[in-house]
């Protein structure tokens, strides 16, 4: 099956005139090392988001991808491409305006967006500048948005900064939450880490080449976008006639469950025709804090339940205790969607020690893999208490190595709805990705205890879809 994975770099430091070569070293590389061998033995100054793309594509190729890597300086270029030698020959204000004037060359602006088009996925490279993307890179999704380009397609992102811990995870957070909102499907760097993208440690250019650790990550996102995009055409090509089991997960409501009968109501309007929905509010139940264990998921509890007999290995075993149901729910569960509340209202709020307790999920080779996540926020005009909640949910529950769609909003003011996200626009989709799930062959995922010196559960995987 032909997957077209298009790599985008936006850094204006990236060598466009050897960017082809760059693209021959990928296709040729058989692994990591390998590429880097050719970069180095080709004596090309390659910007260190050359390198971190180079890696994600080559990601992407090892995982039955055919990919295509571009450059954007060349299509957004400064019209003074010497302004580090001419600045010390401006005297005024004016002259110094011109150096923020870009050029675009419309031939290859056209050629960009055939590329986006025609891909099934796309990954955009970026330094960091201020935990943030570049310029460069965002006129990338000024460009796609303008366009409606991302609309269902695979995205990841990788980034670059100086430091180890340089921005590179709000750079990448940002980017995905922007790419969601292009109804972009989003992924982050899969196991073994499971983060938010690519995040290379480079600061001189050229440096990224010595960044194993990053390099993999980068690595990561190419295989990630590469299985969601296969996903997705397979989908597209068998939908299946099954009804999909939708979870709406409410993590916090008023005594009176003034939020879950909104969410009712919210629910009565979606086209159950393909879908079942279940609303499980999590406020009916006590869920214990996550105790933080140093092996997780307990190897007692696997011993003494079997690993396939019963998949809930959380130390906590007390029937005081709901997150066995929880957990039973969500891995059964085809969608999530995972509402919050921003109200001036007195909540009873149980994401927090939810979100923690999913620790033994995570942990457990990864259950949420490949389901398909959505953030709601019910969200009362002028409160703000809870105004991120979905970039929360993002945040952490694409560390479970979920897909990510955009987000929903119901928008509330003096109680009553002023305005609400439509669901059924969604449907299609998560059947798509559902059929596509069911097709695919299982990859084997394994949670590895990176930052821990407990390794015994290093060597368990698990085959997912």
């Amino acid at each position: 099956m032909k997957k077209n994975i298009l790599g985008v770099v936006g850094s204006i430091r990236s060598n466009h005139k050897h960017i082809h070569k760059l693209e021959v070293f990928i296709n040729t590389a058989t692994n990591a090392e390998h590429l880097n061998h050719s970069i180095q033995e080709s004596n090309i100054n390659y910007s260190n988001s050359d390198i971190a793309m180079a890696h994600a594509l080559l990601g992407a190729k090892t995982h039955g991808a055919t990919i295509k890597l571009v450059c954007i300086t060349n299509i957004f270029a400064h019209t003074k491409m010497d302004i580090y030698v001419d600045i010390l020959k401006y005297d005024t204000i004016d002259d110094i305006d011109s150096i923020d004037s870009l050029q675009v060359d419309e031939r290859a602006l056209h050629q960009l967006l055939i590329d986006v088009e025609k891909s099934d996925g796309v990954i955009l490279s970026t330094p960091v500048y201020f935990g943030d993307r570049s310029s460069i890179a965002n006129k990338f999704l000024q460009l796609t948005q303008k366009h409606g380009s991302l609309s269902a397609k695979a995205f990841g992102v990788v980034s670059t900064g100086a430091k180890r811990n340089g921005g590179q995870e709000t750079t990448n957070i940002y980017t995905l939450q922007e790419a969601m909102a292009q109804n972009a499907i989003v992924v982050g760097n899969g196991p073994k880490t499971s983060q938010y993208g690519g995040t290379v440690w480079a600061g001189d250019s050229g440096d990224a080449i010595n960044d194993e650790f990053g390099l993999e990550t980068c690595f990561g996102v190419g295989r990630q976008v590469t299985q969601l995009a296969e996903i997705l055409i397979l989908g597209k090509n068998k939908t299946i006639t099954e009804k999909l089991k939708v979870t709406f997960l409410l993590t916090m409501d008023t005594e009176d469950k003034k939020y879950e009968q909104k969410l009712q109501h919210y629910i009565q309007s979606i086209d159950t025709t393909y879908i079942d929905v279940t609303l499980y509010n999590l406020v009916n139940d006590t869920i214990y804090r996550c105790i933080a264990c140093n092996l997780c998921p307990s190897p007692k509890m696997i011993e003494k339940y079997g690993k396939e007999d019963s998949p809930y290995h959380c130390v906590v075993q007390t029937s005081k205790d709901n997150m066995k149901q929880v957990q039973n729910l969500l891995v059964n569960s085809d969608a999530i969607v995972f509402v919050g509340v921003n109200t001036t209202d007195t909540l009873t709020y149980r994401y927090q020690a939810f979100m923690e307790r999913t620790r033994f999920i995570r942990h457990d080779d990864f259950e949420l893999t490949n389901i398909p996540a959505i953030g709601m926020l019910i969200n009362e005009l002028g409160a703000t208490n809870n105004q991120i909640f979905n970039l929360k949910v993002l945040t952490s529950f694409i560390r479970h190595n979920t897909f990510f769609l955009k987000p929903l909003e119901m928008v509330l003011h003096n109680g009553a709805h002023i305005y609400e996200d439509d669901f059924n626009h969604l449907i299609t989709t998560l059947r798509y990705i559902r059929s596509g799930r069911n097709q695919i062959q299982g990859m084997e995922v394994s949670y590895k205890a990176t930052g821990y010196k407990y390794k015994e559960l290093d060597n368990t995987t698990k085959v997912r879809k």
